[in-house]
């Protein structure tokens, strides 16, 4: 029997896309994490002032600043939250280490500090840098995840 991680890291395109398509692999990771159920104490879903900032500006920009606040309000409401703060300084330092796109290192930083054993993104060229340079935590693409833990 599998053991299910406990505290998970998803990226901005799992919430996006999760909310924006119901019947999405997406969509089935956030609602094991929580989503639309009471909070449970059993699943800490990671985030930082990064992933929501990243959260807000991608949602305005496909739907509209309403959309994105709700989906940020759902986020606070619904999970049981482990929220980090980020050392700029090492967030500089994993910038310019060329280990993980310099663009997503934010992203990297938050489920690292917060000792994130499952690491959730569509984004192939991320996970693929995480896994081969670090190895830190276990990373999936969010059909990996469902098929393996939902």
């Amino acid at each position: 029997m599998t053991i299910s991680p406990s505290r998970i890291f998803f990226d901005t395109n799992v919430y996006i896309i999760g909310f924006a398509a119901p019947e999405s692999n997406e969509f089935r990771c956030l609602q094991w994490a929580g989503l639309g159920m009471k909070k449970s104490s059993l699943i800490e879903v990671v985030i930082s002032e990064i992933l929501l900032a990243e959260i807000l500006r991608v949602a305005k920009r496909l739907k509209n600043k309403d959309w994105s606040g709700e989906i940020v309000d759902k986020i606070w409401q619904d999970f049981e939250v482990c929220y980090v703060l980020l050392d700029e300084n090492e967030l500089e330092i994993i910038k310019n280490s060329g280990n993980i796109p310099r663009e997503d290192a934010g992203v990297y930083l938050t489920a690292k500090t917060a000792k994130a054993q499952c690491f959730v993104s569509a984004n192939y060229k991320l996970i693929k840098a995480i896994v081969e340079k670090t190895g830190e935590f276990e990373c999936l693409t969010p059909e990996a995840f469902v098929n393996k833990y939902v």
